[in-house]
């Protein structure tokens, strides 16, 4: 499931229609079969190139499985992406123009680290690009933009880089040892971590702020789930030892994502 990235699509999904139910937006039933097809693919298009970009056999499992399962994989790939196209037509207008300039800040992501083999801070671009997709639909579809769904937006932000440089980190030696680019092969473990405790902050800060703008009672349960999965990444970081066994880390920060579907209890 987590090789597959099952667990992230999931999360997608759930997160995009509980910030539309919060947002009092009726996302059409396209706008997330589409997200959950877009973010299969971006993950599995950088899995296989990842785990067949060298001959030997990847230390990352999931790496290894992209590159011994290539051939299904890749078959799989195929149909995904035309179920995607399919749906792109069911897509409400506004959503297709707003997801068409998303698809081309994708498409540049994949040709810098396929062609000219560049580091652009992969990680925060990844998060940017995941947060955007999140909220797409709500974003394309409502009237007036809520001051409370743009500081969701941007904690959502740093949540997800908040994420990914702490995978980086605690993959750092797997990474080097592959040949892999990353944030923490880029600047050092130190830095790294340094750079962590700076977006825990600004996280903090804006989870802070957006308490005193006057919050729905939607909203509230919401940065209330929002809190406690800034709590979980704040755990990963401040307790490596536990959460390195057995790839806790990952298991934990992909999983928090499907938290945001909390809300449909309330």
């Amino acid at each position: 499931m987590r090789w597959l990235s099952l667990d992230v699509v999931m999360g997608g999904v759930i997160f995009t229609l509980a910030i539309g139910y919060v947002a009092k937006v009726d996302l059409h039933w396209s706008i997330p079969a589409a997200l959950g097809c877009c973010i299969w693919l971006i993950y599995t298009l950088d899995h296989l190139i990842d785990g067949n970009s060298q001959d030997r056999v990847p230390t990352m499992e999931r790496h290894a499985f992209h590159k011994n399962y290539r051939k299904p994989i890749f078959i799989v790939f195929v149909l995904v992406a035309c179920f995607g196209l399919r749906v792109l037509f069911f897509l409400p207008y506004e959503t297709l123009i707003y997801g068409c300039v998303l698809l081309g800040l994708v498409g540049l992501y994949f040709l810098s680290i396929w062609l000219f083999k560049i580091y652009f801070a992969k990680e925060i671009f990844i998060a940017v690009l995941y947060a955007c997709g999140i909220f797409l639909g709500t974003f394309s579809l409502s009237q007036n933009m809520d001051l409370v769904i743009l500081l969701f937006f941007i904690q959502t932000v740093f949540m997800a880089s908040i994420n990914l440089l702490l995978f980086s980190f605690y993959e750092v030696a797997q990474d080097t040892q592959d040949g892999h680019q990353s944030w923490a092969t880029h600047f050092g473990v130190v830095k790294t971590l340094n750079h962590l405790l700076v977006l825990l902050v600004l996280l903090g800060l804006s989870i802070g702020t957006s308490f005193f703008v006057g919050l729905s009672s939607g909203e509230f349960i919401l940065q209330v789930v929002f809190t406690s999965m800034s709590l979980i990444l704040a755990a990963i970081y401040f307790a490596p030892q536990w959460f390195k066994l057995h790839e806790r880390f990952r298991w934990v920060g992909d999983l928090i994502f499907l938290l945001p579907g909390l809300i449909f209890l309330f």
